[in-house]
């Protein structure tokens, strides 16, 4: 079995961050401030725009599950565009405030790993941002998107957040970074294919994406430096708006990132294996 953390300390990991911060940085990049995450989560906002239009998606009345609904993020951004919105996650802190947030939605507290998890209904969008890394087992993994699959109908669009680079690497005990052919592997045995794949990050966030060690430390050392007044919410937003603008200028320039990508997966129906 790959060495790693176990479910229960993840499950522990989480209900911490997320009893002691409910909030973007709980659930974010924790070494930089809340300000600065919102700007992080702006990206990730509008990149999902940004896939949704580009395939032509409707969301009006559309069944949506966020797995790692966390703080509610994504759960609102499914709410404001008329979905019906599920949101998952495995801790009961985030459940149980989502809740008494969104009355209008339906929370289930879950794992999506977990081997015999349940699927009452099926879905036309899932998002699972910045949670697959978080599987570090690969049987935890593959199962994962075999609940996936269990979850879909065909056409469901599966929209993830992670590197997607050349080779699979534990970054931290609790993150394993898999390779975009690791995932086409593993997703196309549960019968999805790759529709999609936009560039995220390149100076918001650690340019972990770097397949050489040499220009990856490099990268993550120049990130600490330009990024690190962001650590204090006195600094947190005007760093997250220079970043910001920086990143989007280069999402125009390059097609892959270094430092994470929005992947859209479709599922067809039917499972190779």
């Amino acid at each position: 079995m790959q060495k790693g953390i176990t479910d229960f300390e993840a499950r522990t990991y989480w209900k911490s961050r997320l009893d002691r911060q409910f909030d973007l940085a709980g659930v974010g990049f924790r070494r930089r401030s809340t300000a600065y995450n919102r700007w992080v989560y702006k990206v990730r906002l509008e990149m999902l725009d940004t896939v949704l239009k580009d395939h032509d998606l409707t969301t009006d009345g559309r069944q949506a599950l966020d797995i790692g609904c966390g703080t509610g993020v994504f759960v609102d951004y499914w709410s404001q565009r008329g979905a019906e919105v599920t949101g998952m996650d495995f801790t009961e802190v985030s459940v149980a405030n989502l809740e008494k947030q969104y009355p209008n939605a339906r929370f289930i507290q879950a794992d999506l790993s977990d081997p015999v998890l349940e699927a009452d209904k099926a879905y036309d969008y899932i998002s699972i941002f910045d949670v697959m890394f978080h599987i570090v087992e690969y049987g935890r993994f593959s199962q994962a998107v075999k609940n996936l699959a269990k979850l879909s109908r065909p056409g469901t669009k599966v929209i993830i957040t992670d590197d997607f680079g050349t080779k699979t690497r534990s970054t931290l005990k609790h993150v394993r970074k898999r390779s975009l052919e690791m995932y086409q592997e593993v997703f196309s045995a549960q019968g999805f294919k790759l529709l999609n794949l936009k560039p995220l990050f390149f100076m918001m966030l650690p340019p972990e994406g770097f397949a050489s060690g040499i220009l990856r430390w490099l990268g993550i050392l120049g990130w600490e430096a330009a990024t690190f007044l962001a650590r204090w919410e006195l600094f947190g937003s005007l760093v997250g708006r220079l970043t910001y603008g920086f990143d989007a200028l280069m999402r125009r320039v390059f097609p892959r990132s270094p430092a994470g990508q929005m992947a859209v997966f479709e599922y067809a129906g039917t499972q190779a294996v």
